[in-house]
């Protein structure tokens, strides 16, 4: 390969120019560390305790559908619609359906109401008022002998801070960019000294 670069031609790149790939790959990482961002958010949450209770066919046989699985997908599925954020939002005008997320705890009758976002007064508020709208939502669809208590009110106490950097991620592209950039440079360099 004449005017190309062969393995051996790779090599001797690499040798000649490693100062240009080693100043391009520290410029590159500290222009992924300049770059990144490190965003703190809180999660707050709540527990329902969920006692479906007995009730009976229309033959006066008792049931207990202890499906706690599908329940939950029920709440889940209530808390997605139209009806449910135009309710939360008459009452807390912060709220995000994006940051609400309903939990089962491994198929019990703990259901846990939780919410993430950058302000820990309005998490708590937006749990809170959630838990109260789930509750009257969802007993009107259910049973009469179904009763949901909220064992753990959403706190400030007991909410917790989610850090999310990226500083890592950035660094470690930044500096493969590099590495990437100060061989072309120097590659190119080496092809065209070699044409002279």
């Amino acid at each position: 390969m004449d005017n190309g670069i062969g393995f051996q031609s790779i090599f001797t790149v690499v040798k000649k120019y490693w100062w240009v790939i080693a100043l391009t790959f520290v410029i590159g990482a500290g222009a992924g560390l300049m770059t990144a961002k490190t965003n703190v958010s809180y999660e707050s949450m709540a527990k329902i305790y969920v006692d479906k209770g007995f009730r009976e066919d229309k033959n006066g046989n008792g049931l207990n559908d202890n499906d706690n699985d599908r329940f939950w997908q029920s709440i889940n599925a209530i808390t997605k619609t139209d009806k449910f954020k135009q309710q939360m939002l008459k009452q807390v005008k912060q709220f995000n359906p994006e940051q609400l997320s309903i939990d089962s705890n491994n198929g019990t009758n703990i259901i846990a109401v939780k919410y993430s976002g950058s302000d820990i007064t309005d998490n708590v508020k937006v749990v809170n008022q959630a838990t109260k709208q789930i509750k009257t939502d969802f007993l009107k669809l259910s049973t009469k002998n179904t009763q949901m208590t909220t064992i753990d009110h959403a706190s400030k106490k007991t909410s917790q801070k989610i850090i999310f950097s990226n500083k890592k991620t950035n660094m470690l592209m930044g500096a493969i960019y590099g590495i990437i950039i100060g061989f072309v440079i120097s590659a190119l360099h080496f092809i065209l000294a070699r044409k002279k």
